[in-house]
């Protein structure tokens, strides 16, 4: 066999090079598409921001494991938060929240009967807070909160807490309206 015959069989370097950069061509290519399709995509999310003359109103769980998510009615709309674990506080709940639109006609009824039922006498017999000792054992506990002109207020019913008869009523009401949604 003729040494030289070997030589014709091998690819030339420009041939080489061409398809090497073809391949690197293909995949940025590919890289680039699969980078887009991993990029979230923009939704009609309704974020936390409130105006100076609307009041929202926010119940859920907080406690162990997360609680789970927020509903929020607002300008007659119920929302759900996107995450679905409280993050233990009443400001972080509204304003570090987005919130995406929930349709439950019983939600949003319920929702509505608790603004209704909504006194603010009552709610001001104990101090706004969000404390749930029920969370050491991965207890969860009922909130309410109420956003009105910027003013963010607050309030849980711990299993181990004294509350007047009227507050722990109202605050039976959100976990009734929590089964509901």
């Amino acid at each position: 066999m003729n040494s030289t015959s070997h030589l014709t069989n091998i690819p030339s370097l420009s041939n080489v090079s061409q398809k090497t950069k073809a391949m690197r061509q293909l995949l940025f290519l590919l890289l680039a598409i699969g980078l887009c399709n991993c990029t979230p995509k923009p939704t009609a999310l309704s974020t936390s921001a409130h105006t100076e003359n609307t009041t929202s109103y926010l119940i859920g769980y907080t406690g162990g494991w997360g609680g789970g998510p927020a509903y929020k009615l607002e300008n007659g709309k119920l929302y759900e938060s996107v995450n679905q674990h409280n993050p233990g506080n009443a400001d972080a709940t509204v304003n570090d929240n987005t919130f995406k639109t929930l349709k439950s006609a019983t939600g949003l009824q319920a929702m509505q009967r608790l603004a209704e039922d909504f006194k603010e006498n009552v709610m001001s017999e104990v101090p706004p807070g969000f404390q749930c000792p029920e969370m050491a054992y991965d207890g969860v506990c009922p909130y309410f909160i109420i956003v009105k002109d910027g003013n963010i207020r607050g309030w849980t019913l711990s299993e181990k807490g004294t509350y007047p008869d009227s507050f722990k009523t109202f605050m039976e009401e959100v976990g009734e309206a929590l089964t509901e949604i």
